[in-house]
């Protein structure tokens, strides 16, 4: 994975997730060397998060995700079969459970995203989705 392996996820995209309605802002900052991520739920109910996401040639790309319920999490890029993917490097929280986002069918103007979880990094349970329609 290159220093542009996520560049098809930068603009303003419409979600569908499975928990309601969202948008999502990636943009690329700090003289375009850190991709920041500000998502915004709208329904059912308001909820946001957001990360910072970077790449060097040493260690690759790397990403820290925080959000409004104190979840803090640190992710490596990989990828998952043909597919880019953001994952924990061991188990976290609480759960004990390794964490993982997968960008699957990327196209222009969409792509589909998911959030799975695994009690080992074998076995992997999806438990949201989202389909992005960019806005620009």
């Amino acid at each position: 994975m290159g220093p542009d392996a996520f560049d098809f996820w930068l603009g303003e995209w419409d979600c569908v997730t499975s928990a309601g309605k969202a948008v999502n802002r990636i943009t690329r900052e700090y003289n375009g060397s850190v991709l920041v991520e500000r998502f915004q739920l709208h329904s059912p109910q308001e909820w946001s998060g957001m990360s910072v996401s970077s790449y060097n040639d040493h260690d690759g790309w790397r990403q820290t995700w925080v959000d409004q319920d104190a979840n803090y999490w640190a992710f490596v890029g990989t990828m998952v079969d043909e597919d880019p993917c953001f994952a924990t490097v061991g188990k976290v929280d609480k759960d004990e459970t390794f964490k993982r986002m997968v960008f699957t069918d990327i196209a222009a103007d969409t792509l589909n995203w998911k959030w799975e979880i695994s009690p080992d990094g074998q076995t992997w349970t999806e438990r949201m989705t989202a389909a992005y329609t960019r806005k620009w």
